[in-house]
């Protein structure tokens, strides 16, 4: 009885820590969160504030190494990071991000991080959305087989770098993503 007990505790407890996969909400957070899932959990944000050159040298580091990202888009995050992640003062409290996109399916995007590895009209990490359409309405590829490659990743289809699992990507937006992603051509 006692064994049962705390194994129902440990899974309440990891499912609690390891469910953790958002930045306190802010402006920039979406954007931050992007590009930083791209080779980072998050909770590696998390565990160690920095100050703002600390981030500043971060994130200069980050896009030395490859990470898909705009001076502007820098500017955003840092702005993000020395205001909710900073050791020398307090978070503000949290706030709506403000810099979030209207549009919907840019919405489904972000949330999703598949900005952060692929954009409309160029490789970024990953092939475009146009590349993807144009391959796969070719092989004629159902939504359902691609909605599913999208939730449990894959490699080798589009070179070396292999696609992560996106298990946090309901089957319902999976397929909601696939189908605009296959009306990129």
């Amino acid at each position: 009885m006692g064994l049962r007990v705390f194994a129902v505790l440990i899974t309440l407890f990891s499912s609690a820590v390891f469910s953790q996969d958002k930045l306190i909400s802010g402006p920039g957070a979406t954007l931050t969160e992007n590009k930083c899932k791209i080779c980072h959990e998050l909770q590696h944000i998390r565990r160690s504030p920095l100050s703002r050159g600390e981030w500043a040298d971060n994130l200069r580091n980050m896009k030395e190494r490859g990470t898909p990202m705009t001076e502007a888009e820098m500017a955003v995050i840092l702005d993000y990071l020395a205001a909710y992640y900073n050791r020398e003062k307090p978070a503000p409290a949290p706030s709506p991000d403000t810099l979030v996109s209207a549009d919907p399916m840019q919405q489904l995007l972000d949330r999703n991080a598949c900005s952060g590895c692929h954009a409309l009209d160029k490789r970024v990490v990953g092939p475009s959305f146009r590349e993807i359409a144009a391959r796969y309405a070719a092989e004629n590829k159902s939504v359902l087989s691609l909605a599913k490659k999208v939730r449990e990743g894959g490699k080798g289809a589009w070179g070396p770098v292999p696609m992560p699992a996106n298990t946090t990507v309901s089957e319902a937006d999976a397929r909601t993503l696939v189908g605009w992603i296959l009306k990129q051509r």
